[in-house]
């Protein structure tokens, strides 16, 4: 006796559907896959988040330091770059750039303060020396930026440091250089790579300048690393 059609499709619908949904059944992602799935997700955002800010901007897609440059002022952008940094294991760079920007900014305001400060105090007319509280405002963002000097220092230029930056070994040279010669000066103290805060505390003004100088140079390196190899790519 032929079974009717009826009878033939419930057959193949039992004979079938335990296949159908074994092969359906979605297998959990290992630990590497779901890392790559992040880079891969974070990837993808910061392209579509840079795409939709600099639409219609051609400017903006013609250099790869001016999309750099462009990421870092938007905060949406910057912060997903950074995730999208540390996911590559590169996120010193992004996080080094930022400080010394805020490093330099802090010092130009505090070098205009201290100047103009200087000029609107009357002079002394014999008697002991005594500071305005202008001047001592100065004073304490001086060594305010001191501390920062060396925050940023042994986070990351000091060997083996946390976050030791790949860098040029020029730059490093020349930056070992000048603070062996102002430990020496200051001190007699030879410098091994290692920046203790009361040997950087000693530092006046225009030996911090050089400081900043120097990681101005380090800074532009960095920048154009990033704008290299990390920045995305906009058809």
């Amino acid at each position: 006796m032929r079974d009717s059609p009826n009878s033939s499709t419930a057959n193949l619908s039992t004979t079938e559907r335990p296949s159908l949904d074994k092969d359906s059944t979605a297998k959990p992602m290992s630990p590497s896959d779901a890392k790559i799935h992040r880079r891969i997700s974070l990837a993808e955002k910061l392209n579509a988040g840079f795409a939709a800010e600099s639409a219609g901007d051609r400017r903006i897609k013609e250099s790869n330091t001016e999309r750099l440059q462009f990421i870092i002022d938007n905060p949406t952008l910057c912060h997903l770059f950074r995730d999208n940094l540390r996911d590559n294991f590169c996120e010193e760079n992004l996080a080094f750039w930022l400080e010394v920007q805020d490093f330099k900014r802090k010092f130009n305001i505090t070098s205009s303060a201290t100047s103009a400060a200087f000029q609107r105090a009357p002079p002394e007319r014999g008697g002991p020396k005594s500071h305005t509280p202008g001047q001592q405002a100065m004073e304490q963002h001086h060594e305010a930026l001191i501390q920062q000097a060396y925050a940023i220092y042994t986070t990351y230029l000091a060997p083996s440091s946390q976050s030791e930056l790949n860098i040029d070994h020029g730059l490093r040279n020349e930056l070992s250089a000048y603070l062996s010669e102002v430990m020496q000066s200051l001190s007699g103290t030879p410098f091994q790579g290692r920046l203790e805060a009361e040997q950087l505390s000693s530092f006046n003004a225009t030996q911090l300048s050089m400081m900043i100088r120097l990681y101005e140079r380090i800074q532009t390196h960095v920048f154009r690393l990033m704008a290299t190899d990390s920045v995305p790519k906009v058809d």
